[in-house]
């Protein structure tokens, strides 16, 4: 009888080490659990931001420099909206959108990190490879440490990851007026349409002169 008294004082101490070790699994396991469901809902928010960003790229505007300048301007605007992606100073944050990395125009050009393979090149000319790219370091992972596991990772370049927008781009009214001008389009092809009517510049210097009236954003 004395030797099993004995025994179980001696393990009466194991279920306060086992209570400690599951307390700190479980909380373990909800911090993962947290940064992945966080990590998701910016990165839905950062999609946004890029597809925003192309979107008003893709509208027509004067000059395809003017329409590239006020898809910076959104970009600026949406990213100061939330405070959680604008850490590029370097400084500890959760999230970081990168304004350096951010590219603006035909991506499968500038974008070194945009691979595509042989066969989508060939089609080249029918692919919308117009838009915006950036990355996206979730730094919340990157500088992650678990109780008695540490660090998730050494290497906090591997939670970098390119958020892209495709959206073809309507043509400026730059490029319109120097596609009809190439080749003398407007007097060999424009004038000489059956039925093609010019409209009268009723407003103009000359009442008698005509003008070229165009429509779908100056084309």
């Amino acid at each position: 009888m004395r030797s099993i008294k004995g025994r179980k004082k001696n393990n009466s101490g194991f279920i306060i080490a086992d209570f400690l070790f599951a307390f700190t699994m479980t909380i373990s396991v909800g911090i993962i659990i947290f940064a992945i469901t966080f990590s998701l809902a910016t990165i839905e928010i950062s999609q946004y931001i890029i597809w925003s960003t192309a979107r008003n790229y893709a509208s027509a505007n004067v000059t395809e420099a003017a329409a590239h300048d006020q898809a910076e301007k959104k970009f600026q605007y949406l990213i100061e909206r939330f405070p959680l992606l604008t850490n590029s100073d370097g400084s500890s944050g959760w999230f970081e959108l990168s304004r350096a990395n951010l590219l603006i125009g035909e991506l499968d050009k500038i974008d070194t990190r945009f691979n595509i393979s042989a066969g989508d090149k060939l089609n080249d000319n029918r692919q919308p490879w117009t838009g915006a790219s950036t990355t996206i370091n979730l730094k919340l992972f990157s500088n992650l440490q678990l109780p008695f596991l540490g660090k998730v990772t050494e290497d906090k370049s591997g939670f970098q990851f390119p958020v892209r927008a495709f959206i073809i781009r309507n043509v400026s009214q730059d490029e319109c007026k120097k596609f009809f001008d190439k080749a003398n389009r407007y007097d060999l092809g424009i004038q000489k349409l059956e039925g093609g009517k010019l409209a009268p510049a009723a407003f103009g210097p000359d009442p008698t002169s005509t003008l070229l009236m165009g429509e779908d954003n100056g084309c």
